[in-house]
């Protein structure tokens, strides 16, 4: 991103499981990789390693990846995260343009509010759709759905696991702390499209 960092590589946002060591190949040694790091370098054989567990994550859909990860990142992008979604959402939901105009302005919002809060898109904006989906009954269940997704498009596992979660406390099954920034922007941007949606129908 312009003039700040996103979540994924400003470290105040790292766990212990971001950073871990492996052994080169070649020689033996051990090689301290970041979760960002695509090769390195063995300091012993000179060896270029690739890093293992290596995970694209936000940067197979993000426009600022190359920024992030230089020039390794070109290419991976084959389809943004928003086309993939907003195709299911058309696909789905054909009979009510009206309503998918409306949520459509709420992804609108929720990208602009993750940048500013420094928020990964991918939760937010899956959980939105994919609540969509459910409340209208164009899906039955909403974790195969996201898995079927994930196949299909080869999604980062981890911002799955982060959607799942947020999916299961809409759904009152889940657990997670009240200070989960992207549970609350789902929860807030939901509620704001009810509420729209009440007042338009009022209108008519």
């Amino acid at each position: 991103m312009i003039g700040t960092k996103c979540p994924g590589q400003d470290m105040r946002y790292w766990t212990a499981d971001d950073v871990h060591e492996d052994s080169c190949p070649q020689c033996g040694e051990m090689i301290e990789f970041f979760k960002t790091d695509i090769r390195l370098r063995c300091p012993s054989c000179k060896a270029r390693v690739a890093n293992p567990r290596f995970d694209m994550g936000c940067a197979q859909w993000c426009a600022y990846a190359e920024q992030c990860l230089g020039p390794g990142a070109r290419g991976l992008k084959s389809k943004s995260l928003r086309a993939i979604l907003e195709d299911e959402l058309d696909r789905r939901s054909g009979n009510i343009t009206e309503k998918v105009a409306g949520i459509k302005e709420i992804i609108e919002e929720a990208e602009k509010k993750c940048e500013k809060e420094h928020v990964d898109m991918f939760p937010v904006v899956a959980s939105i759709i994919i609540s969509f989906l459910k409340t209208e009954e164009l899906i039955e269940d909403p974790s195969a759905f996201l898995d079927e997704l994930e196949r299909e498009h080869s999604l980062p596992q981890r911002a799955v696991k982060e959607t799942k979660a947020i999916l299961e406390r809409l759904g009152g099954s889940g657990n997670g702390g009240p200070d989960d920034p992207a549970y609350s922007l789902v929860e807030d941007l939901l509620a704001d499209f009810k509420h729209r949606h009440r007042v338009a129908g009022r209108k008519k």
